[in-house]
């Protein structure tokens, strides 16, 4: 685990989260002081307030990403199996369209406007499953 969170990836994020809370709490501290004095004002004090908060909400971040980076969570365990999406090219696809487009035609004359509508869905779908298959990862995901 150590060789993962001292990996260079994560020393930048390290760094990166220890800058930003090293910029906020200055921010932070420039803002309270310019509040206190003769100019400031009590948008100044707000601001003071508010950039701890940034800083606080770097440090959630980067304990979320640790911690996650620790314990990672089962995506593929825990999302129900479905069935793959079918090609453009697949029979099975050429097919279901069909009987969608013949249910459409037997429901009588008010299903004009639902035929076309329902062509024109199982295109989009086609469509989708095409960039579905195309982005696909095709093996475990590198870290």
């Amino acid at each position: 685990m150590r060789r993962v969170l001292f990996s260079p990836s994560w020393l930048v994020r390290h760094a990166l989260a220890l800058f930003l809370i090293g910029l906020f709490a200055r921010l932070g501290w420039w803002q309270w002081e310019k509040g206190q004095s003769a100019r400031g004002t009590l948008q100044n004090l707000f601001y003071g307030v508010e950039w701890p908060i940034f800083a606080a909400a770097v440090v959630f971040g980067w304990w979320q990403m640790v911690r996650e980076e620790r314990h990672p969570t089962r995506v593929n365990e825990a999302m129900p199996r479905i069935a793959p999406p079918l090609g453009a090219n697949d029979p099975a696809a050429e097919y279901l369209d069909k009987i969608n487009i013949g249910t459409v035609d037997t429901i009588g004359e008010n299903s004009i406007d639902d035929e076309e509508g329902e062509a024109e869905l199982a295109s989009y779908n086609r469509y989708l499953a095409a960039l579905h298959e195309r982005d696909a990862p095709s093996g475990p995901r590198p870290r």
